[in-house]
């Protein structure tokens, strides 16, 4: 490969080449190899002239690209395989480290060197590609592998083997002609479906952007709010539509979309007119708009996305209305920047559209150079403060001392527990792999380019383990209770007795989570809302043949199910059951499920259960004891704080990852030093999520009365008061969470509630903004914006009144 040090490998595997001047690779081979490569050059050539038309033109992520035999050369395949390994096992005698993809000229060199590349005996799998850089690179890969000269190296180099090149090649090659062939098909859908589409409209914006300064006044990722609705929204397009004389536009019939019309130029009057004598020319600025969707929910707009003229919006001043909410934001932008007062920065995609509009100007004209996110250069890319860097250290190791500290436990558990005879894994090692998997991670920062992003990652595989012991811990308890009114097993088959369908039974219910009364096949049974429900998997035909096509799941009352004995015809699912998690049991001729599903159901666990039980709750008590220690209450030391939670609350650019550090927090508010007390907590959430207001109250006060200085019960109770309409002993009770820790943004938020509903505008203003400083991404900004609304509304017809 021309480096030094390397060229042995390439020696072994002999593939000898020249190169020359015009990047074309001259293999020696004969007259005939070369008359059967006519046709495999000229696709390869035609690929890459297709590359080299759209480059630097984004498209969106092309999926993973698996090949096998007869796509690619078996042969050069097991090769490469050899020479990856190779590379792995010498990676540090050769040059101390890998070189980057995309620096060698080499055909081979992005399928030595991409670290994400899977290669078997026969077959091969590319990672994701992003860019016309890599497509390039998979189109050269495949090229050597099939490539005659690299077949005729590998044979040579196999002396004495049977294989030859002969036999098979001619049909081998068909394959291969075929995949090129495929694959410039794919390459001009592409081009005609996004590329092509993307040019013209990269050339519009560029041309509208240098002909008027100031047109279109707003921006691709800037935050707006429309004059009348009132609703926010964040800008992903725009367009100018003219053509039209202003008396032309008076006379046609326009929808909404198009009444409001703007004048391109500002020396342009309503009295000028052309030199013939017409009005002048007039132009449409249309912008696509996200809408934020608690905006769209509290104003009943019922949209997502919106079309509007420019005259129809208004720029947002305060920073904390900013941060819009919206499923497809993450389509359209990488991130919300804080800077600038607070804007979304656009993805590669919008950044090429639209290269001239504030925000997508990065020096490069909007193209992106292609940069691996798990590259050095792509993590030097990432500057954070010094206050910021520290957070993320600290809640990253901190995290990883936490998994070490809940090893022991379930290492523990893992001894006294093997995989059963059905072939399924047991807890201890589902809980395990969890805990391994987020101390693998933080060591190696496989999906970590950032220390952001390196504890966020942290924090949710600590959430999840957590949320995972609830869940567990509760189901059990919920089924535990339940186990004498059930009739059918785990994994056990079923018939429906009315409907005639066969069936696994995948989980039950103590009782059905709807109302289920007004249900078909329900009005023979009593009081169907207080029986068994169970899950049920069934059978593809007879789906489709009682209800006309496939199901892949029903929901079935207890009273109308009865077995089904496997001997009367097998069972044929829609969807083949998780492997790791069903087994087969031969003993009773059903489905078996792993141990988790057991013991969550209550069901078949046996001498393990009191063990699994023990375990739980260890690990429960020692990611308790860690996050009072992140309050500042606890003995453990070294951890994170709440400060580094909040600094990184503070920073994140992405709902999902606010999302992420808010559940953590919240968790971390609901320990207390007295674990009854905790217990109790939990408990008056499960009345209040059960619909038991009254109840939880009665528990929320309980609580408090015991210890006052429990400020997530105080918050527990005011949400209490709240839904109960006693609005004074809400505020009363937020209050006193926020004495607590005056960081509560939950207490905030829930004063901010009362005060809105009372029509105490300021006050509820006051109130959200205390809160939007915390947590940024607090779904009160809508509130926070109909408040300033409304405010500002009473202003101007107050100033009316006075003049």
């Amino acid at each position: 490969l021309h480096i030094s040090r390397r060229s042995m490998l390439l020696q072994r595997s002999r593939c000898h080449y020249n190169y020359n001047s015009s990047h074309c690779y001259n293999f020696s081979t004969s007259n005939a190899s070369s008359s059967r490569n006519v046709v495999p050059r000229a696709l390869y050539r035609q690929l890459l002239c297709w590359c080299r038309r759209n480059e630097g033109v984004p498209f969106n992520t092309l999926p993973p690209l698996t090949l096998a035999p007869p796509q690619v050369n078996p042969l050069a395949l097991g090769r490469l395989k050899e020479m990856r390994s190779f590379l792995d096992r010498n990676s540090d005698d050769l040059d101390g480290n890998h070189v980057k993809v995309g620096q060698n000229n080499h055909p081979a060199h992005y399928a030595l060197y991409k670290e994400d590349i899977v290669v078997k005996d026969n077959l091969i799998t590319f990672p994701e590609i992003r860019d016309t850089n890599e497509l390039r690179s998979v189109i050269r890969s495949v090229y050597w592998l099939n490539n005659e000269h690299t077949r005729a190296n590998i044979e040579n180099a196999q002396e004495g083997s049977d294989s030859s090149s002969g036999g098979g090649a001619d049909e081998d090659q068909k394959g291969q002609i075929s995949l090129a062939f495929e694959a410039i098909k794919s390459c001009n859908e592409l081009s005609s479906n996004e590329l092509d589409s993307r040019l013209k409209k990269r050339e519009s914006s560029i041309e509208v952007r240098n002909s008027k300064e100031g047109v279109p006044l707003f921006h691709v990722g800037q935050v707006i709010q429309h004059k009348k609705a009132k609703w926010r929204g964040v800008i992903v397009g725009w367009a100018i539509d003219e053509a039209k004389t202003s008396g032309q536009l008076s006379k046609d019939r326009l929808t909404s979309l198009t009444t409001k019309q703007y004048e391109v130029s500002a020396a342009e009057s309503d009295t000028a007119t052309n030199e013939d004598g017409t009005p002048p020319m007039k132009a449409t600025v249309k912008y696509t708009i996200l809408v934020d969707m608690n905006d769209s929910s509290l104003l009943h707009l019922s949209k997502s996305i919106s079309l509007e003229s420019e005259e129809d919006l208004v720029p947002i001043d305060q920073p904390g209305l900013r941060r819009i909410q919206n499923h497809l934001i993450h389509q359209y932008f990488s991130k919300f920047d804080p800077n600038e007062g607070g804007h979304f920065a656009p993805n590669k995609v919008l950044k090429f559209v639209y290269p001239l509009d504030r925000f997508s100007n990065d020096g490069n004209g909007g193209i992106e150079e292609s940069v691996d996110p798990s590259s050095q250069d792509a993590k030097a890319k990432v500057s954070l403060s010094p206050e910021l860097q520290h957070a993320c250290e600290a809640i990253t190791n901190g995290i990883q001392d936490i998994g070490q500290r809940l090893l022991p436990p379930v290492l523990e558990l893992n001894k006294q527990q093997l995989n059963d005879d059905n072939g399924v894994v047991s807890l201890a090692s589902t809980l395990l792999s969890s805990l391994q998997s987020m101390s693998l991670e933080n060591e190696r920062g496989i999906s970590s380019p950032s220390p952001l992003d390196s504890a966020i990652s942290s924090i949710k595989k600590l959430n999840q383990f957590y949320a995972k012991l609830i869940a567990l811990e509760w189901s059990h308890d919920i089924h535990k209770k339940n186990e004498n009114t059930i009739d059918f097993k785990l994994g056990q088959t079923v018939k429906h007795k009315l409907f005639n369908f066969k069936g696994v039974v995948v989980a039950w219910d103590p009782k059905p989570h709807m109302d289920v009364s007004q249900w078909d096949g329900l009005q023979n049974v009593d009081n169907p809302n207080e029986k068994p429900f169970y899950h049920i998997r069934p059978d593809i035909n007879d789906c489709i043949r009682e209800f006309g096509g496939p199901r892949t799941w029903r929901y079935v009352c207890q009273d109308n199910l009865e077995p089904y004995d496997l001997k009367h015809g097998r069972i044929e699912l829609e969807m083949e059951l998780d492997e790791e998690e069903w087994g087969w049991d031969k003993e009773n001729g059903w489905f078996a499920p792993s141990e988790e599903i057991r013991f969550m159901h209550a069901e078949g666990v046996g001498d393990n259960e009191e063990a699994i039980v023990e375990t739980i709750q260890k690990l429960k008590e020692i990611i308790s004891d860690c996050f009072l220690s992140v309050q500042g209450n606890g003995s453990i030391t070294g951890l994170y704080s709440l400060d580094d939670l909040f600094c990184l609350l503070n920073s994140v650019g992405k709902l999902e990852d606010a999302t992420t550090v808010q559940d953590m927090i919240k968790e971390v508010f609901k320990e207390f030093p007295d674990s009854s007390l905790r217990k109790q907590l939990d408990a008056g959430i499960s009345e209040l999520i059960d619909g038991k207001t009254k109840q939880a109250l009665e528990t929320f006060s309980d609580i408090v009365a015991t210890e006052p200085s429990y400020g997530e019960a105080w918050n527990k109770k005011a949400t209490v008061h709240y839904m109960l309409g006693e609005r004074a002993a809400a505020i009363e009770a937020s209050n006193k969470a926020l004495e607590t820790d005056p960081r509560n943004f939950q207490a905030l938020a829930g004063i901010g509630l009362v005060e809105m509903d009372a029509l105490n505008d300021k006050e509820a203003i006051t109130a959200f903004q205390r809160c939007l400083e915390l947590n940024p991404w607090s779904m009160v900004s809508a509130r926070l914006s109909i408040c300033m609304n409304r405010r500002a509304r009473s202003s101007s017809k107050a100033d009316s009144v006075d003049e």
